[in-house]
């Protein structure tokens, strides 16, 4: 087993160097070689946290930056349609201050889930890898409280009240022995996927909830 687990691990390494070699990352913002994100584009990335009251069930609704901002659109894109893991780092470094300013003690995090075909596709929760990150960078525990159990179209090709009706039942949740609970997601728009969560939650616990995400627009 040890000799096999070597041996998986230097394949991967050796998959990655390929990869790496034949299609290096270069930066959303300047094609820059060697990283999604360069330092000179995150500078001049403006980032503004904002909170407003939240609709229906939510408490509030939180962002870091504006989503028409080429740049942060580019990183989203980056790790939700192209599947690029290394885009969580630049958009978990902006969510991290923008849940730190609603935190507070006895709160959990709760990752927007994806329906299981989703998944199996993407491979990964975008929503899920940064709450992770924040989840380390705050210690905040994470909770598993919410499905996803319709397959619906997504929110991008909905309109107005087409958002609602798209997510109607779409989520189940299971009770949560929290103060508060704090939903992630990379991007909101109307605050619908929010909203539908907040419902299901509130079936089941009846405890504050907030949403936080890194884009908002």
């Amino acid at each position: 087993m040890p000799v096999l687990t070597a041996f998986r691990r230097a394949l991967h390494t050796s998959g990655r160097f390929l990869l790496d070699a034949l299609a290096p990352l270069r930066c959303v913002g300047c094609n820059r070689i060697g990283t999604i994100a360069c330092p000179d584009c995150l500078a001049k990335a403006q980032t503004t946290v904002t909170t407003t009251p939240g609709p229906e069930l939510l408490v509030s609704i939180t962002s870091a930056v504006e989503y028409q901002n080429d740049f942060a659109q580019r990183l989203v894109h980056a790790l939700k349609y192209d599947h690029i893991r290394d885009a969580v780092v630049p958009l978990a470094n902006w969510l991290i201050p923008a849940v730190q300013t609603v935190h507070q003690p006895g709160d959990v995090l709760v990752p927007v889930p994806l329906h299981a075909r989703r998944l199996r596709q993407r491979g990964f929760n975008q929503s899920e890898e940064l709450a992770k990150k924040v989840s380390v960078a705050l210690n905040i525990p994470i909770v598993y409280a919410v499905q996803r159990n319709l397959n619906t179209k997504p929110q991008v090709e909905c309109d107005g009240e087409e958002r609602r009706k798209n997510l109607h039942e779409a989520f189940t949740a299971t009770r949560v022995d929290a103060k508060r609970i704090i939903l992630i997601d990379d991007v909101t728009t109307t605050g619908s996927t929010f909203v539908e969560i907040a419902k299901a939650i509130k079936k089941a616990s009846n405890v504050p909830v907030l949403g936080v995400a890194v884009g908002r627009g």
